[in-house]
């Protein structure tokens, strides 16, 4: 009977709290209390603006794009990245096709740092407008890029492919090399 007592005292003071409490005794085993307090929808909190975003690095100022007036006029930008100086951005300051001996051509890009991307190139099909690199078959009748030189030097590829579209007085080229020890070459350039 001891039960009875503490029973009704425990009714006793559910009976004095506040209606928002409930107690559950669920079949003697676990005990819920949830205690319902009244919380505001819209806590105001006053809070100083963030102070704005200051770039400490400076903007590299863009060429003045104008309509190519001869041959060498260039414009566009070739990306050098995953290379071990980091990514770098190139500004193609004088581009141009220029052919060379045994139906070999020759793209040259001349930079804004003052180095020079060129890609040699042999077309076997007049109407295919991209050239790619093959290193391990012999594709004669297929356009290809034959070498490419940076500075000068020999810059050897794992794969890589050049689209070189004709436009009107002018020529649109993208770019995409993957050289073994310099990174990858990707861009666009007009001239």
């Amino acid at each position: 009977m001891k039960t009875t007592p503490s029973f009704l005292l425990l009714l006793c003071i559910l009976s004095l709290q506040p209606i928002l409490s409930q107690v559950r005794i669920g079949g003697g085993v676990s005990i819920d209390v949830n205690i319902d307090i009244p919380i505001p929808d819209v806590v105001v909190i006053g809070r100083t603006p963030k102070p704005p975003v200051v770039i400490t690095e400076p903007r590299r100022e863009r060429p003045v794009i104008h309509t190519p007036t001869h041959e060498n006029y260039g414009y566009g930008e070739i990306q050098n990245q995953n290379g071990p100086y980091g990514r770098q951005i190139y500004q193609v300051v004088q581009a141009s096709l220029e052919p060379t001996n045994k139906g070999i051509e020759r793209v040259i890009y001349h930079l804004d740092t003052g180095d020079v991307l060129e890609l040699y190139i042999a077309t076997a099909n007049p109407n295919d407008y991209n050239y790619h690199i093959y290193n391990h078959c012999d594709c004669q009748q297929n356009n290809r890029i034959t070498e490419v030189l940076l500075n000068g030097q020999y810059l050897p590829l794992r794969d890589g492919a050049l689209s070189l579209q004709p436009r009107a007085d002018m020529f649109h080229s993208v770019l995409n090399l993957h050289s073994v020890h310099e990174g990858d070459f990707n861009g666009t350039v007009n001239f």
